[in-house]
């Protein structure tokens, strides 16, 4: 962008043909009364004018006179367009029409002409100006009517009453219309000049606004480029903060984000402030501040130094109006922009719609940082997850396959003894062995269900469940499934989340609780479909398993919530010690 754009736009000046309009139709009216003139010669002279002689009479030769000053006039007004050169002209004009009226034959003949320079002159002069040249014209008529020298009644005095009226009025119409219209002109100059200056003043209005368009788009580009390029909110923040100052000029600014605390914030950015007040925390139990987070919506402060939140912070204690934006994304409040100012009534709603509009980057750049956090724990949840699983299963092997395995083995290298010493008992261990080698089979089938039910495939959830609780069959807890016929098409991804959670809740019941019964409730609504599993068992305390879940380090209740969570639904857990343990997933049907 050029240098000169973010200057105040330059009146030129107007071309000098522009500036000599009412000079150019004054000089071509004159030509237009010497055309007249011209024309009407025959009547005024007895002698034709042209060609032109030195012995012809007065007005033939006024007439080539003032022709002739015409042409020097014309030439004049263009070479040099000034005051002096328009005096002139209108003083020659009435001595000219003056001679005209002396010599003429008809006094009042060429008192019409005088209206020409008069009017000429009034929209040129002042009022008090033009009164005084229309004195003088109408002195001028009145001594050519007295002094003519040709034609009956001319060089005298008119006798009845009706020719003094007559000639009075006469001259009172050449005092007053130049005055008339010299008030005229200048009132319609004082309105054009009024009109040019609103125009001047809007074209300024709208110059400031473009500025200011200009430097809130810039200011914008520099936040967005910032966030486009950075993964980092605290740049974003600080850059939204130098640039807030360009579009609107604040003594203090500072980005309040939350503790974790319930009703804290700490300053996560700051402009105007020292290091010690960007120590502070912000308590916001009420205030100003407070209501705009409960609010979610900006607001103007007149006098932030009464803000009670404030009080500890230095830099804020001299300011007055200030601009608050809540920064807010997806229902979730991380905090609040607060800029300050210590000047009263500094800010309106279209700065703080400004700042607003700079404040939703940095919502952005703080949402996108939790989402990147987000990310970044549930990797850190699926890769421990992964691994307890492996943990899980090795134990599970362990004590089941593995050591089945075991026992199989040494039950046949004692039946190889028994072979040599004592045949008779070869037939009763055999089949013990054969009972070891199915309940053996039976238990890593069963594993392979729980890793992978294929008749979820085909089946559907209900079936697996069927199938899957037969297997529990004569353990000590009976196992009572109550499931409406699934008519929502769920994809396979939910259908496997739902039987692992309900395998998990299972499987605490019957390792952990001591249930003697464990209900199974699958029931479908029109927009959800709603899992329950309920036991009888002893229970247990939840607030405390949930408040000691980090050092347990095992596949727990939390899981049920957050596989709930990945196929867009919820967990609810209630559990008390001897009021046995209930878990509801809900998840929503398309």
């Amino acid at each position: 962008m050029q240098a000169a754009s973010s200057e105040n736009p330059v009146t030129t000046p107007a071309p000098r043909r522009a500036m000599l309009g009412g000079d150019r139709f004054y000089t071509l009216a004159r030509w237009l009364v010497l055309f007249l003139l011209f024309t009407v010669s025959p009547l005024l002279v007895d002698v034709p004018i042209w060609p032109p002689r030195l012995d012809a009479s007065p007005t033939a030769l006024l007439i080539w006179g003032y022709a002739l000053f015409s042409m020097f006039a014309t030439v004049a007004l263009f070479l040099s367009p000034t005051t002096t050169v328009r005096s002139l002209t209108f003083l020659v004009d009435i001595a000219f029409f003056s001679l005209l009226n002396f010599f003429s034959s008809r006094a009042d003949l060429f008192y019409p002409l005088y209206f020409l320079p008069v009017v000429g002159a009034a929209m040129q002069m002042s009022p008090r100006a033009g009164l005084w040249f229309g004195i003088a014209a109408s002195l001028a008529f009145g001594a050519s009517y007295m002094g003519g020298r040709v034609g009956p009644g001319n060089g005298s005095v008119p006798r009845d009453a009706l020719g003094l009226v007559a000639l009075a009025l006469r001259g009172l119409v050449l005092v007053f219309v130049p005055w008339l219209a010299g008030g005229l002109a200048e009132r319609t100059g004082l309105l054009n000049r009024e009109s040019v200056a609103e125009a001047e003043r809007e074209a300024r209005r709208a110059w400031r606004e473009a500025e200011s368009y200009r430097d809130q788009m810039r200011s914008l580009y520099e936040v967005a480029y910032t966030l486009s390029t950075t993964m980092n909110y605290q740049s974003v923040l600080d850059v939204t903060l130098v640039e807030s100052r360009k579009l609107v000029p604040y003594s203090a600014a500072l980005v309040l984000l939350s503790t974790g605390q319930p009703d804290e914030l700490y300053i996560a950015a700051a402009q105007g402030l020292g290091a010690a007040d960007q120590e502070h925390r912000v308590r916001v139990d009420r205030g100003a501040l407070s209501q705009a987070l409960r609010s979610g919506e900006p607001a103007l402060v007149a006098d932030i130094s009464q803000e009670p939140a404030l009080q500890p912070i230095t830099a804020l204690r001299r300011c007055r109006a200030a601009c608050l934006v809540p920064l807010r994304a997806a229902l979730q409040t991380y905090g609040l922009m607060l800029i300050a100012s210590d000047q009263e009534g500094a800010f309106d709603n279209e700065q703080l719609g400004m700042v607003t509009a700079l404040a939703n980057y940095a919502i952005i750049a703080l949402h996108n940082a939790q989402l990147v956090h987000d990310l970044r724990a549930e990797r850190a949840k699926l890769l421990s997850k992964e691994e307890d699983v492996r943990h899980q299963l090795a134990r599970d092997l362990h004590d089941g396959p593995a050591q089945a395995l075991a026992a199989i083995t040494m039950n046949l290298e004692f039946i190889r003894r028994l072979l040599e010493r004592d045949p008779a008992r070869v037939p009763q261990e055999l089949e013990k062995l054969v009972q070891l080698a199915k309940r053996t089979t039976y238990e890593v089938r069963t594993m392979l269900f729980e890793l992978r039910p294929l008749a979820l495939e085909t089946q559907g959830l209900d079936v697996t469940l069927e199938q899957y609780f037969e297997r529990f069959k004569g353990n000590g807890a009976q196992i009572v499934l109550e499931a409406d016929k699934i008519t929502a098409g769920l994809d396979t991804k939910t259908e496997g989340t739902l039987f692992n959670i309900i395998q998990e809740s299972v499987n605490n019941a019957l390792k952990h609780a001591q249930a003697r019964h464990i209900w199974v409730r699958i029931r479908q609504t029109p927009d959800a479909l709603e899992t329950t599993v309920q036991d009888d068992g002893r229970g247990f305390d939840l607030q405390k398993v949930l408040a000691s879940y980090d050092q347990r380090g095992s596949f727990g209740l939390l899981n049920i919530e957050e596989r709930a969570k990945l196929i867009g639904g919820f967990a609810e857990l209630h559990s008390a010690p001897g009021e046995g343990t209930t878990v509801r997933v809900i998840v929503p049907l398309e």
